[in-house]
Formats: structure tokens, sequence, C-alpha cells
């Protein structure tokens, strides 16, 4: 019990006392009418604070709901800056101009990402996010394109679960940004299904 809490600190001084006028009430008055008295207010005291406390816990709750809605905002503005970066490179990568150069606007998306998973993400997910880099980087070495796509899909559903999630075992995040010729593709392979 935290005696510093000023609330919690008068709960106790009311359980004590009315321990005590119970107490009290059922030994030490003899007389029918005055147990009574004592008893009723007894039950009066037990009623409010049975309603202080449930008021209490109400409000924390709502609290807590309120903090959590919060940060599953937050989480979202995050992982938005993944989704900006990734499709920034897709869409570099369509263009044969552009010699699969990163743009300034995916560096500073994924930029912006890391900076908010410091802040907004579960230590879970640093990890899966610093595997994932690791995995990607290894991948673009090797020029293994289906590796990248199945890490990608996999990160993403971790940012899925993040957010409260439960994708399916055979669920391709990838397929989304496939069009139907490479879905069909893929799924002739046996990468998607």
């Amino acid at each position: 019990m935290n005696i510093e809490d000023p609330s919690t600190f008068w709960m106790f001084l009311l359980i004590i006392f009315s321990v005590c006028l119970l107490i009290w009430g059922v030994f030490y008055v003899h007389e029918l009418q005055s147990k009574i008295a004592v008893l009723g207010i007894v039950a009066i005291i037990i009623t409010a604070f049975t309603s202080v406390i449930v008021v209490n816990v109400n409000n924390n709750k709502a609290k807590e709901r309120e903090y959590q809605l919060h940060i599953l905002k937050e989480k979202q503005m995050v992982f938005e800056h993944f989704y900006s970066f990734y499709f920034e490179i897709l869409s570099s990568v369509k263009k044969p101009s552009n010699n699969n150069a990163v743009s300034k606007k995916a560096e500073q998306e994924l930029i912006l990402f890391k900076k908010g998973l410091m802040n907004w993400g579960s230590d879970r997910l640093i990890q899966k996010y610093i595997a994932f880099d690791d995995k990607i980087a290894k991948s673009y070495d090797d020029g293994n394109t289906l590796h990248m796509l199945n890490e990608t899909n996999n990160f993403m559903k971790e940012l899925r679960k993040e957010l409260g999630f439960t994708d399916l075992e055979g669920l391709n995040l990838m397929s989304i940004i496939l069009t139907s010729d490479a879905r069909k593709e893929f799924a002739e392979k046996g990468v998607i299904k």
C-alpha cells in the first residue's frame, strides 16, 4: 500500500474507522436501537467506500484506455513512415532511369521511422527491425529479390502485430503491392498462396 498517496491514506483510515465502529456497535452497544443505528452507519460508510472504489477503478481504466489509444496512434504514425519509405523504394525501382538510387524522400521517411521506433516501438519490434535490416542488406548483396519480399512480408506482419492484429499464417501482405500477373507468377512458383 502506498501511504504517500493521500487517497490511499484516507481510505485506510476509513477502513480502520469502519471496523472499529462495527466492533464497538456489536460488542459494546447493548441497546437494540443503538446497535441498529451503528450498523446502519457502518453500512452507509461501506456503501460510500465501495462507490468511491468503483469510481476510482473506472477512472483508472479510462485513463489506461486513453493512454493505450494514444500509444496506438503514435505507432500508426511511425509505421506510416516505414510504409512510405517502402513504397517510395518500390516506385523508384519501377523507374529504369533511376539506377535503383534511394530518393531523399525515402531516406527521410526511413530516418523518421527509426526515430519513431526508438520512442514508440516495443523491445521485441526493435529487435525484429534490426534482424530485418540485416537480412535485407544480405539479400540485397546476394541479389535475392524473393528473399527480400519474404523478409519484408514478415516484418510488415510484425508491425501489424504491434498494432494488435493477428494475421493468418498464409496471409502474404506483399500480395497487395504485386500486380495481378506477378501474384499469379509467384503463386505458381509457390512463393505466395
